[in-house]
């Protein structure tokens, strides 16, 4: 054989055996990434007495998957999610996610799952009933996958809202119309409050917040309003068990009998700065060494309060300012008009720059 085919031959093999090993390295590449398991079981979640929860992976593609405890077998396939129910520990049915993202419901307790996926979303059981939106309409299931009551609530849904769970507390659910309205309905799909909110929150200390978009107020557990829409805001307090609520630059602290427990709160106190480029002789970078006065925040509105706690501005103001120990500068909203007030926090006119 002459030597170029011997050399020919040679050169193939080479690039047959390299040909195999890209092939291979590729395939390798690609179980890795799309169809290895793995199993981190180092701190798996119970979700009941006997049940798991374990994360698993295909290559970078990450999963969960229920395991008996017992039997050691998994009782699920691969979930992209499970929604675990932290309202209810009564309520063993639980959300479950598949990756194309329809959504259906397991028993935390045996891992089975008893409701295909099939819905758009799904929120876990409250109170034996359980609120599902499939094809633009809210209906409710009973744990056997039916209806629980017949009327059905067709709504926009769209991520502005995910946060909203259509779940019963206390024999209500919030509910919201086609005109972006919410309202309250008991568990044979009545409304008990007419839809006319443009909020609603979940039960907080047994009350819901409630907005017109403007003002806020505090219905109870029966749906009947405990405060008036009238406020500029309502949260739950930080330091009490009860509620902050404002009103006209002026915040206090209700307690769950809807009595003050504390008559004056603020959001901050803050040395003023200067409505100009001025300072007093003992100023340092434009901050007095001995304030008399100091800007409160309530919310998002500023005020000027004295160091002995007394209001001479109420925080219902963009910003406020220190012209001198005896007038302010308040700018009324942002890049709006400035106004003056003496001392005693009387008006004194518009700021003439």
């Amino acid at each position: 054989m002459k030597v170029w085919k011997k050399i020919l031959i040679a050169a193939l093999g080479v690039l047959a055996v390299a040909a195999a090993f890209f092939v291979g390295l590729l395939t390798y590449i690609y179980y890795e990434k799309y169809h290895r398991v793995s199993y981190w079981e180092t701190q798996p979640q119970h979700v009941s007495q006997n049940i798991l929860m374990v994360h698993g992976y295909h290559g970078m593609n990450g999963f969960v998957r229920l395991k008996n405890v017992q039997t050691g077998k998994f009782t699920t396939p691969e979930l992209q999610h499970v929604f675990i129910n932290e309202y209810s520990t009564e309520d063993s049915l639980v959300v479950f996610r598949t990756f194309d993202r329809k959504r259906g419901y397991l028993n935390v307790n045996t891992g089975q799952i008893i409701i295909s996926a099939q819905y758009n979303r799904a929120w876990n059981f409250s109170e034996g009933i359980a609120g599902v939106l499939k094809d633009g309409v809210v209906s409710f299931i009973n744990d056997k996958g039916e209806p629980a009551f017949e009327t059905t609530f067709p709504i926009i849904y769209d991520d502005d809202y995910s946060e909203i769970a259509f779940q019963f507390h206390d024999g209500l659910c919030v509910m919201r119309t086609m005109d972006n309205l919410w309202g309250l309905i008991n568990n044979r799909g009545e409304w008990v409050v007419e839809p006319q909110y443009s909020t609603i929150s979940a039960p907080q200390l047994g009350y819901r917040i409630v907005s017109d978009g403007e003002k806020y107020g505090l219905l109870d557990k029966k749906g009947e309003v405990a405060l008036p829409i009238e406020y500029d805001f309502i949260r739950l307090s930080s330091l009490h068990r009860g509620f902050t609520i404002a009103k006209g630059g002026y915040a206090k602290v209700i307690d769950t009998d809807l009595q003050t427990v504390v008559p004056f709160v603020h959001d901050g106190l803050y040395t003023l700065s200067y409505a100009g480029n001025e300072y007093y002789e003992d100023d340092e970078d434009g901050q007095r060494k001995d304030p008399t006065y100091w800007r409160y925040d309530v919310g998002s509105g500023s005020g000027v309060i004295d160091n002995e706690g007394n209001v001479i501005i109420p925080a219902l103001y963009h910003m406020v300012y220190i012209v001198n120990d005896r007038l302010f500068e308040a700018e009324v909203t942002y890049g709006g008009d400035r106004i003056l007030f003496d001392n005693k926090g009387r008006y004194v006119g518009k700021c003439p720059f």
